[in-house]
């Protein structure tokens, strides 16, 4: 197991974020950067206490491997917990499965640097590891009751097996997908599992792609920012325009680069006929509302029949961002484009900023103006109308237009 030096400077735990907040323009993104950091900080107070049990026991023993386990238990990302001594040892590892790597020497690894007087918690990079894979090596110095450095307690992770607990669940029908990297440009995760593990500067599955790189590169220097890049659909061959944002997250001396992209969809009204008789915004949307073949599809869930009418008003009315519905139980079923649009959204579960507001126009039955931010990032001025077929109440369908 590689290790890492434990007499660089102290790094406190802490959310990286100089200059400006991008928080409003993509609310999933810090979002995602809070949760990791309250992770983080669970983290550091487990390996605080390990290290403090450590301290009173040795580095050794049943009370050692106890103190290594109870470590191990209280994060279900962790794969194993070991202490190291002063020579670059492995002296205890747990859980067992792992203990034929116990009396290792890792004192020859580029990252090992054990010594010093003011030794310091650190987060390595992800590296190879003895075991066979890669992975993130914690670290937090152990010192003994007589109040000298003897060693440290470790914990070993895979980034993707954290994040992939906290990510999924903020994006959940919404049309914003996330990727975490490493400044020198390993993909650390990516909702496209297939990423994972690459590095961006180095691996020649990116080198066809300039725009990437480019702001890679940017992303790399720079804690916090926007831009865009042409990339390839996920699970397609096509190439979209993605939009970015990103934010950082230190811990341990390591930064992580979380980012945020959103699909660009063409702009609206691109089947708009030259002489098409004049029809204001609002009474072409009032005229989809009564529409019988949407009450129809949409009392049945037919979403095909129902997107395509969708469809059709977009291509056909410019200025549009998105046109979705909204059913009566309050979830945001589906729109188009679907970049552009919430899918099987519960909205009464009051997730984001804005689902309660929704919620009480979606109650109160009648046609309705709502100014929001959108989960994809800017803001967005929300027409509501609602759907009947016969009595029956459908719900709502929106339109939505960027401010």
């Amino acid at each position: 197991m590689k290790k890492l030096s434990v007499v660089m400077v102290w790094m406190c735990l802490m959310l990286f974020s100089p200059g400006l907040s991008f928080s409003e323009n993509l609310p999933a993104l810090s979002e995602a950067r809070q949760k990791i950091g309250e992770e983080f900080s669970k983290l550091d107070s487990g390996m605080k206490d390990a290290a403090r049990q450590l301290g009173a026991s040795g580095l050794t023993g049943e009370a050692a491997r106890a103190s290594l386990k109870g470590l191990c238990g209280k994060f279900a990302f962790a794969i194993d917990c070991s202490t190291v001594n002063t020579r670059g040892i492995l002296v205890t590892v747990e859980p067992s499965a792992f203990k034929q790597v116990e009396g290792s020497d890792i004192s020859a690894q580029e990252h090992l640097k054990l010594g010093g007087d003011k030794p310091s918690p650190v987060m390595s990079s992800a590296i190879k590891m003895v075991e066979g894979f890669f992975a993130v090596d914690v670290e937090y110095p152990v010192i003994g009751s007589d109040g000298k450095y003897i060693g440290c307690v470790s914990l070993i992770f895979k980034p993707e097996e954290l994040l992939s607990r906290i990510v999924p669940p903020l994006l959940s029908g919404v049309p914003v997908d996330i990727w975490v990297m490493e400044p020198e440009g390993r993909i650390l995760y990516d909702t496209d599992s297939s990423e994972i593990g690459r590095n961006l500067f180095t691996s020649p599955d990116y080198r066809s792609y300039p725009e990437l790189l480019k702001l890679g590169h940017r992303i790399a220097v720079n804690p916090e920012g926007d831009g865009s890049y042409r990339y390839r659909a996920h699970g397609e061959s096509s190439l979209v325009t993605k939009t970015a944002h990103w934010e950082s997250i230190a811990f341990y001396g390591a930064s992580w680069r979380v980012v945020g992209i959103h699909v660009q969809k063409d702009k609206s009204g691109s089947k708009v006929k030259r002489n098409a008789p004049a029809m204001s915004l609002e009474e072409k949307f009032d005229t989809l509302a009564a529409n019988d073949r949407l009450a129809r599809a949409l009392s049945k869930n037919n979403r095909n029949a129902a997107i395509s009418l969708f469809k059709r008003f977009y291509k056909t009315t410019r200025g549009i961002y998105a046109i979705e519905w909204i059913d009566e139980n309050g979830i945001n079923r589906f729109g188009y484009p679907a970049v552009n649009s919430l899918t099987d959204y519960d909205c009464r579960k009051n997730q984001k900023d804005g689902d309660q507001k929704i919620i009480d126009i979606l109650d109160k039955r009648r046609k309705d103006r709502l100014e929001l931010p959108l989960m994809e990032g800017g803001r967005g001025m929300f027409d509501f109308a609602p759907v009947m077929e016969g009595d029956r109440y459908l719900g709502m369908i929106y339109i939505i237009r960027l401010k």
